[in-house]
């Protein structure tokens, strides 16, 4: 039984106010690529007295030293980078994505200490964001294929979360394998739509990404994919 029969698309999505960051929004978010080796962007100053004229080479993060303690002779002020630090060199784009939580915990006489001793960083404001990727047709070249769609179709595979044609979301394919945090909601690295996933396709996303990480499906969801994959044939 195809999934769009369980979950039509008609009632996969609903509407939300632009600045809920609930659970199931939709959103655009600033996605990485990842490369298998990382790779290094490494600078140094073009003259000893400039901060803002570089020398640079790009590598992969393959040598014994990277990110070891090493003595920077002459440090980027703009940069701050500290001595077993190395500054990444990774493409990115603008994606869509489902917001998958946006509430942590956050205590103010914790925030007023890590304020004083410098280290905010230690408890923030942010979001766990699951970024999604298209679909391969003769507009869109670099997306799944097909015949990976129909397996995802049939929740064959466990890291990916199919969402259909709505009225503001192209089909799709959510990734939880690229799971990311945004930190803070800065439109710079997020931007949300006014569309979310409906009730149940909500917890058909959350049991998946449950499903994904521990392997163990609940009642309602082995009951949903033994209906899916009743009958099916992969090409």
């Amino acid at each position: 039984m195809p999934i769009l029969e369980l979950f039509p698309a008609k009632d996969f999505y609903t509407t939300c106010a632009f600045n809920d960051f609930r659970p199931g929004q939709f959103c655009w978010v600033v996605t990485p690529v990842i490369n298998p080796i990382p790779q290094i962007l490494d600078v140094e100053r073009a003259t000893p007295t400039e901060h803002d004229e570089v020398k640079y080479l790009i590598r992969s993060a393959n040598r014994s030293d990277d990110f070891r303690r090493k003595d920077r002779t002459l440090p980027l002020h703009w940069l701050q980078l500290q001595s077993s630090e190395e500054l990444l060199l990774q493409r990115a784009k603008k994606r869509l994505g489902i917001v998958l939580c946006s509430e942590v915990d956050a205590y103010q006489d914790i925030a007023t200490l890590l304020r004083q001793s410098g280290k905010k960083h230690l408890q923030e404001d942010c979001i766990f964001v699951v970024p999604a990727y298209g679909i391969k047709n003769e507009y869109h070249p670099g997306g799944f294929p097909p015949e990976m769609i129909y397996r995802v179709r049939s929740l064959l595979y466990r890291q990916f979360f199919y969402f259909p044609d709505g009225p503001k979301i192209g089909e799709g394919v959510a990734r939880f394998d690229r799971i990311q945090v945004v930190v803070g909601k800065g439109r710079s690295a997020i931007e949300p739509i006014d569309t979310c996933l409906s009730d149940e396709a909500l917890g058909l996303f959350i049991s998946f990404f449950t499903y994904c990480i521990t392997g163990e499906k609940d009642e309602d969801l082995a009951a949903i994919i033994q209906l899916v994959q009743e009958g099916i044939q992969t090409p």
